[in-house]
Formats: structure tokens, sequence, C-alpha cells
């Protein structure tokens, strides 16, 4: 077998096989498909956060909407055909609502789903949804502020660690000579994933068949929803979401109008579209819920940590499960022979929380990383000697040594390229063109993950290969970097090659979120390509490897080239794996107005092999752009604004990768990194806040008022 024309290699910058598409307007979203014969849904929420709507009131203002032009029918609770609560395993793993959306007249938080409202158009429809007029039997509540009583402890999924741990160094566990400690409260406050494209769902019914186009990324963990609560196998469902778009978190699980979107359009016998508001968006696909964390540092006088506590307290609703993780890296990011870390949730009448971008690590790194550049004053070190000195190469979790670290060359790199060794001690010893300048650093990590995945090679009659994986595109470069694995391992060129995603038709694969979507289906398309080539070795020894000549081959020959496979979960009890960064960040604070401004970012990451480096840094960019929105400018307030970073808002980037191959292919250390950027970004940037102005702020966002704030006691 001869090789054809050389494949771009894995590494190389490869512009998106889907990017002419986006930037020219082809692209089609889920809210872009027309479906012949389509009518419209619009939803109908609830105004207040805990009450028994009155039935009067709902059947009076149902009877208003269907007299209303173009309606052809109106879902409420009182005519709602019942669903099936979702399997437990769902409801007690992932933030999916033990209820079913109107299975009664209760109301949990503002903007749940009380009623929907199908008509001819999205204008009819709205109109109609406006005629509600509901009546209240208001519980005792205070708003979406309510504290219930029955807070819980999240054992089925948050490791509660509470242990001592034998010191690595040798010699047992020390008992501190001279104690330096520093404890502080840490609060980070409700923000919002804010895609930029909205969710959207069409639902058609062919006799008991379903297909359901919708902006997901849990392809199939959807179709087993939907099959479960409607009552269907789930060879009857089927789900296409070829472009999901942005979601940060929102569009990974099953919410609500996805059922209310499917049982709309088996009443009216029609398909019906469905696509969220801005506001409802707010409501009804997840948030990142608020913590408070309390962490305290016992460091001795050499400045090793002998003592590491990390307790939080964060919410969730009052029919779904879910915890923001907040103190899980503390267990792991520095030599601690003390360990206490612990989680607690308390039930609100709120929306349900979810997961957003690196949950639990964007939050949680916040307290830890604020806390270590204030034991790096107490002690006199600086910050990243501090870091260097804590250091770790064994998993304290499970006594492991780390596989493929290199937290320490990315502090060295990063710190280098940015000039930390530059950096005077002392705060507000900076100053540029009147207004106080800062430096600040935290360090990054995130799991590295990798879960079972399918993976279908098909080989057609024109000699183009395709592969195929129920997985997700969205917005990261999954078409492009499976393209090129697949490419290079076939010894084709990317125009001989295509990956197709984004159906449930195709072999299952997981969730996109986790960071784990590169590693799980990147494993099945290497293995699905190597057994390729390994195929037509041995059905055509003497083909040469360029399209024409695979366009030459027998239908008998095309079809032994044609085959599916699933690989298995990545498992190595010998070590851990995780990836690890390091953040240095320059901001400028105007005190005179409350501004601050980041205006440089240096960062360096070990995140495994880079498969498409263009791709990579893109998304770096992106992720510390979220982080710092996270640290200046997002919160969730009701009836209030929601600002986000723009164009305006970033940084000049320096981001290094350090890449260290550990075998000659990437399959088994292959990582994720959409989600590491952001982690250690708002501790870096209070951290830069803090050496600016000499005001510890251990709240976010960080506030007009707080900068204005005169240099004093900290908060």
């Amino acid at each position: 077998m001869a090789l054809g024309p050389a494949a771009p290699r894995v590494g190389a910058p490869v512009n998106r096989v889907d990017g002419e598409a986006k930037v020219t307007g082809a692209a089609r979203y889920t809210a872009d498909t027309e479906v012949p014969g389509s009518v419209y849904a619009v939803l109908v929420g609830a105004g207040i956060a805990r009450a028994e709507i009155i039935a009067e009131s709902m059947a009076e203002s149902s009877a208003r909407a269907r007299a209303a032009p173009g309606v052809l029918h109106v879902l409420t609770p009182m005519n709602c055909p019942p669903l099936k609560p979702p399997p437990t395993d769902f409801t007690k793993t992932w933030p999916v609502e033990r209820r079913p959306p109107l299975s009664d007249m209760s109301v949990h938080h503002v903007g749940q789903h009380v009623a929907v409202v199908i008509a001819d158009s999205f204008e009819n429809a709205t109109y109609a949804a406006s005629e509600f007029a509901l009546e209240y039997q208001q519980a005792p509540a205070d708003g979406d502020t309510a504290v219930r009583s029955d807070s819980y402890r999240p054992d089925h999924w948050v490791e509660i660690v509470d242990e001592k741990l034998q010191d690595q160094r040798g010699g047992g566990i020390p008992e501190p000579l001279v104690p330096v400690q520093v404890s502080g409260r840490y609060r980070t406050a409700a923000t919002a994933p804010y895609p930029m494209e909205l969710c959207a769902t069409i639902a058609q019914w062919d006799g008991d068949r379903l297909t359901v186009h919708d902006s997901t990324r849990w392809i199939s963990g959807e179709r087993r929803l939907l099959a479960h609560c409607l009552g269907l196998p789930e060879s009857s469902v089927r789900v296409i979401s070829p472009l999901v778009g942005g979601a940060f978190g929102s569009k990974v699980f099953l919410w609500a109008h996805v059922l209310l979107c499917a049982l709309a359009a088996r009443e009216v016998q029609r398909p019906v579209k469905l696509v969220l508001t801005r506001k409802q968006m707010f409501d009804s696909t997840g948030y990142r819920p608020r913590t408070e964390q309390e962490v305290t540092l016992l460091a001795d006088a050499e400045g090793l940590i002998c003592s590491t506590t990390h307790h939080t307290v964060t919410e969730t609703s009052v029919v779904g499960d879910f915890c923001e993780p907040a103190g899980l890296s503390s267990r792991l990011l520095y030599h601690s022979p003390r360990l206490a870390v612990s989680h607690r949730v308390d039930r609100k009448n709120v929306a349900t929380p979810s997961f957003m971008r690196a949950p639990g690590e964007s939050s949680g790194l916040f307290a830890l990383e604020v806390a270590m550049d204030e034991l790096a004053g107490e002690l006199g070190i600086d910050p990243l000697e501090l870091r260097i000195r804590n250091h770790i190469d064994i998993d304290q979790t499970n006594g492991r040594p780390w596989s493929d670290k290199h937290l320490l060359d990315c502090y060295l790199s990063a710190a280098d390229r940015f000039g930390w060794a530059h950096r005077p001690p002392d705060a507000r010893s900076l100053r540029r063109n009147h207004v106080q300048v800062g430096w600040g650093m935290a360090t990054a990590t995130f799991p590295a993950r990798r879960a079972s995945a399918g993976c279908r090679v098909s080989t057609g009659a024109d000699g183009c290969v395709r592969f195929a994986s129920a997985t997700h595109e969205i917005g990261t470069g999954v078409r492009t970097v499976m393209t090129q694995l697949a490419a290079d391992i076939l010894g084709l060129p990317l125009s001989a090659v295509v990956f197709d995603s984004g159906d449930s038709s195709y072999p299952e694969t997981p969730r996109s979120g986790a960071s784990q979507t590169t590693a799980t289906v990147g494993a099945a398309v290497i293995e699905a390509a190597t057994q390729w080539r390994r195929r037509l070795t041995e059905v055509a020894p003497s083909a040469t490897l360029t399209a024409e000549s695979l366009a030459a081959l027998s239908p008998g020959q095309l079809a032994a080239l044609t085959f599916s496979v699933t690989t298995s979960p990545a498992i190595d009890e010998r070590a851990s794996i995780r990836s690890f960064g390091a953040h240095f960040c320059e901001v400028e604070v105007d005190e005179q107005i409350g501004r601050a401004a980041v205006t440089r970012w240096t960062a360096a990451f070990a995140c495994g092999p880079v498969l498409n480096p263009k791709l990579a840094r893109s998304q770096l960019m992106g992720g510390i752009t979220f982080g710092v929105g996270m640290a200046l400018l997002e919160q969730m307030q009701r009836g209030g604004e929601y600002y986000l970073p723009t164009h305006a808002d970033r940084p000049d980037f320096d981001i290094d990768l350090i890449e260290k191959p550990v075998d000659d292919v990437p399959g088994p250390t292959l990582r994720g990194i959409g989600e590491i950027g952001i982690a250690g970004v708002p501790a870096a940037v209070a951290n830069a806040i803090y050496h600016a102005t000499g005001k510890r702020l251990r709240t976010l966002p960080i506030t007009v008022e707080d900068l204005m704030l005169p240099v004093g006691p900290r908060r």
C-alpha cells in the first residue's frame, strides 16, 4: 500500500472545516431549521417564586389565550397529558428536575413554565401568551432568597474529604513550629451562561416516532430522557443537533421546554418550533449558583502548608439537585498534610442551577488562590515562590503520582514571558498614566476525563472516507480536530475525509461537557482510523492512498471498509492525570471612577498533546475572557442588567502550550482544553487588583463601589 499526498499532521494550525459556512452565514443552527408546516410555541412563566396558582385564573387566562387570533392549542397543568418523571439516575446525578413540567399548579421559582401557547405564527403565539394574568395563593417566602430548612450534603456525587494525609516529604506529619494562618470568607455571585445562540427546539411526530431538532450537547442522553418521559422506546426517538452554538453549560441537559415542545407537537399533530427568549434563558436553562466559601490555610515559617480547610455553602432548587463542587481542587493542588473539604447545599425557591464552564474550579479556585496570595503576603514570600514550594508530585486524593503534570514548567514559562521577576512586592508600588497598576497570578487546573464512545466509518464510491459519532459541534472545533486526527492516521488529505456529528442515529457518545469530548471521541476516531488502515492493507494491499484509488475499489472492498467501533474509558490505576496551568495578569485601576481594566495576560498550560494550536489558543483566550467577566462584571440580579466582557475588555494575550509527549500515539493522553482557561482567572484578577490598590476584595464580581472604597479592612 503506497502513501498518497501528505495529510496535515496533527498539531497543525488548520482552519475550521466549518469556518467558511459560519462566517458567511451559511451555517444552520436549530433556530434556523425550517420544517415544512411548522407552527410556533411560546412559554408562559410564573411571576412569583413560591405559590399555588389559583385554578380560576388559570382557566380564565387559558380561555383568553385560546380565543386569540391563530391559536391552535393551549397547554396548562389543567389539560397537560401526564409525563413520567425522569429516571432517578438522571435526577440524582445531573441537574435534571424531578418534577415533570405542568404536572400541578405549584410554583417553585420565578419563570417556571406554567403554560404553552401554540399558534400559526410566533407573533400570534406571543400575543396569546400575553393574555395570561395569573393569580396566586402565595406561600410564605422571600422571593428567590428564601432559604428552606432542607439543606443537605451532596455525598452522592461530590466526595466529602475530611481526613489526615501522610506527609509526603517524609517523617510523618510535622507539627508546625511557627504557624502562620490566613482565614477568609469568599463569595461568588450567581452567573448565567448567556450564549449568543438561544435554546431552540423543533418537534415533529410521524405516527409514534418523534424527531427533535434541538440545541443540545447530549444527544444520547436527551433521546433516552425523551423516550422515558413520553413512554416511547428509544428507537422511536431521533435527536438532531448539527451545530449547537454557544452553551457554556446551558445546553447539556434536557430542560423542560424540550418536553413541552414534543407534547405540543403531539397535541396539534403539526411540527412545533419553540425558541426561548433571552429572559427565559436565565430562568430555564441553568446557571452557576452563588457560593459562600470559608478557606483557612496554616503554614510554617518556611511557607510549607500544614493544613487546608475549604468549606462551601451553595444553593439548588427544590425540584432538582446540583452542587457547585467548589472545594475539590483544594484536595490536590498543593501539598497539605491535613485536609478538610466539605460542601453543603441549601434548597431555595430558585431555578435549578447547573454545570457552567469549569464548575467548581471557577468559583473554588477564586477562594483558594486569593487565600494563597494572602498567605504569601503574611509570610513575606513571593506568590509564585509560595506555590512552587508547595508543589506536589502525587495526587493527594489517592496517593498516585501525577502523570504528565508539568505545572512547574507552566509557572516558569509564563512568569518569564510576563516579566514577573520585576514585580515589586509592595501593594500600590506601580503607577501609569495617573492610575494604579497591579500584577497578579494564580494556578489553573481541571480534570482530564474520558468516557466510552462509538464511531462509524463509511467509505464511499467517490473515495471519500466519512467518520460519524453522535457528538456535538459546540463551536470549539470538534469537527476540525476529528478530521485532522482521521486524515493524519489514514494518510489522506483533509479534503478526502469528513467527520459527521449531531445525530442520535450515529454511534453513541457522552455529553459534550467536562472538557472530555476531544479525549473521548478522539480515542474512537483514532481506533476507527487505525482499523481502517489495517483493513485496507488486507483487502487492497496494492491500493494507493488517494481518493481516486479508493474510488476504484470494488463494492466488496468498500463494504469491508465500512464498520463501527466502540472504545472504553482509559483508566490507568498507576497514575493520575489532570491538566494544569498558570495565569499572570496586569490590571489598571482608576480609583477616581472605580474602573478596573485587565490590560495584559500571560498564561501557560499543560493539557497534553495539542491537536490544533490555533483552536486551542482560541479556546483558552475565550475561557480567560469568560473569567474576566466573572471577576469584574457578571452577576444575576432580578430585574437588573447582566453585563458581559466585550472586545473592549480583551487584554493582550500571550498563551504558551507546554507539550512533552509521553508516547507515540496521542490517543491515551488526549485531554480537553475548553474549561481550564477560566480556572483561576478571577483570582488572578483579584490578586492583581490587591497589588494595584492594597484592597483585598473577597466577593465577586468586584464592583465600581469596591474600587472606590478607601484602603482599609478586607472585605
